[in-house]
């Protein structure tokens, strides 16, 4: 390499990392951003959302284990208790890196466990799922519990968009998503695995609302 090029190359990386520093210092202010506005708690009028607590693993675990649950989920059904374990430590992870943010719904004056919900931020993009244990199924709480999400994303600064996919076949979720303001926007050709279904990618539904204009 001539002495030429060398520098040449130098410079190329010396920008590319200028430009890294750059990228990596953007994302961690919108990072900070996102989180300042992110509660630990939320209140419905029949439900409360809060972080997740290992010593919630039991209650996870009824839901989790529950093969009607977990059949239209993107993750296998969970077999053991520590599984559940692992995952709930994942959570508090992935909410102090800003990666996910995973609340836990309870009737609003029990501490029991009935589901989980959670909210990705990628730049403009908000985008969230849920689960919700059968006994809770038929009485408007996953509806409840996805509202309280996509109002809170919608308050979020430099958001412009809230989506969810489910199942083709999901038709109880695809319900919910239209019922807090989501519109059907087309299907997703073979999107996502559905292990507790099979190991072929299956076609999805997406649902979308621009929550504010530029």
């Amino acid at each position: 390499m001539s002495a030429l090029n060398l520098f040449a190359h130098q410079r190329a990386g010396s920008d590319s990392h200028r430009r890294s520093a750059r990228a990596r210092g953007t994302a961690a202010a919108l990072c900070a951003s996102i989180m300042k506005g992110i509660p630990e708690v939320l209140t419905t009028h029949r439900l409360q959302l809060r972080r997740p607590r290992i010593t919630d693993a039991e209650d996870v675990f009824a839901y989790a284990s529950d093969i009607d649950v977990t059949h239209f989920m993107d993750w296998p059904n969970h077999k053991t208790m520590s599984t559940v374990v692992d995952w709930l430590s994942a959570c508090t992870s992935l909410w102090e890196s800003g990666a996910e943010f995973t609340w836990l719904i309870t009737p609003r004056y029990e501490e029991r466990v009935i589901g989980a919900i959670s909210l990705r931020v990628v730049e403009y993009k908000a985008d969230f799922g849920y689960v919700l244990n059968r006994q809770f199924w038929g009485r408007g709480l996953g509806t409840e519990a996805a509202s309280a999400i996509v109002d809170l994303a919608a308050s979020v600064d430099g958001v412009y968009r809230v989506w969810a996919t489910c199942d083709i076949e999901n038709v109880a979720s695809a319900r919910v998503l239209e019922k807090v303001g989501l519109v059907r926007e087309g299907i997703l050709r073979r999107w996502a695995r559905r292990p507790n279904i099979s190991s072929v990618p299956r076609d999805a539904l997406v649902y979308g609302k621009v929550i504010r204009d530029a």
